[in-house]
């Protein structure tokens, strides 16, 4: 049976309330992994910091795929280390396990790395003569390499209670698997932005250089200049007044209106030139209107 309570007007399962409260470093680990992902699918492997785990560093531990269902650890906290009195960074996951769990745990890997998803596991530990029975809990979160795969996952593994003498290895409770999405906040942002684009291209005057040029003209008086022809001059001509800049004009060589009369000459003289568009001696600039 699946019991929830209410928490700040949200629905919170109860076991997901508890484990939060007896695996205190679990929780934060999660939470850590969560703000690295930040609205995307999953974060990277360079994005995880030992700094920003903090004090909950030796419950935590990087993981390498080697094989289908099958990691080994390549970074681990003393508090891992301490449940198999040894050393674990290059052992495999499933040395954390007993033989009944071991497909289990396969299981566990393989659908972190290729669903991808986030898996928890709630394990309980062996009991003899030197151990108790001891809860704990594994989370297991997937990382990205810089190729896009995921090849690495950030865990964490916490017991509650104290570890006796010699190797602890446990059997699974019970497993829970969250598939990925993307969240929906990432979605809708995106979506924002390509209607606040849409409206300010719709808005008169603009026009982003991104998209498609603006329409042509359709008056005809108006003519469409879009390239510059600069001509040589003629020989023997005073280097003073040997170019002008003409205004364009339309097909019958009427001025357009609202232009500049004439610009001042090359040579920057305080007077404008006045010079008729149908004698223009030398070398000058022109405006021609190009399809």
């Amino acid at each position: 049976m699946k019991i929830e309570y209410l928490k700040d007007g949200n629905v919170v399962t109860l076991a997901s309330a508890r484990r939060t409260i007896k695996f205190p470093a679990i929780a934060q680990i999660e939470a850590y992994w969560h703000a690295l992902r930040n609205g995307r699918l999953m974060p990277t492997r360079g994005d995880v910091d030992p700094r920003g785990i903090g004090e909950n560093l030796t419950y935590a531990m990087i993981l390498e795929r080697i094989a289908p269902g099958h990691a080994r650890i390549r970074l681990a906290g003393q508090h891992i280390s301490d449940v198999l009195s040894m050393e674990v960074r290059g052992m495999p996951l499933s040395a954390l396990f007993t033989p009944d769990a071991r497909d289990e745990i396969q299981e566990a890997l393989e659908s972190v790395f290729t669903t991808p998803a986030e898996v928890s596991l709630t394990l309980r530990s062996e009991s003899n003569l030197f151990h108790n029975k001891l809860d704990a809990q594994l989370i297991l979160l997937p990382l990205k390499d810089i190729h896009g795969n995921v090849t690495r996952v950030l865990g964490g593994f916490q017991v509650d209670g104290k570890l006796g003498r010699g190797p602890q290895r446990f059997a699974i409770c019970n497993m829970e698997t969250r598939p990925l999405t993307v969240e929906h906040t990432a979605g809708q942002n995106s979506s924002d932005a390509a209607r606040r684009r849409k409206r300010d291209i719709a808005r008169p005057g603009y026009w982003d250089i991104r998209g498609a040029p603006p329409p042509r003209s359709t008056d005809a008086n108006k003519p469409d200049v879009t390239r510059v022809d600069i001509r040589p001059s003629q020989t023997g001509q005073n280097r003073k007044s040997e170019g002008h800049i003409m205004r364009p004009s339309d097909a019958s060589g009427v001025a357009v209106p609202g232009m500049a009369e004439l610009a001042a000459s090359f040579h920057g003289a305080s007077r404008p030139m006045s010079i008729s568009p149908t004698a223009r001696p030398g070398g000058h600039l022109r405006l021609v209107k190009q399809d």
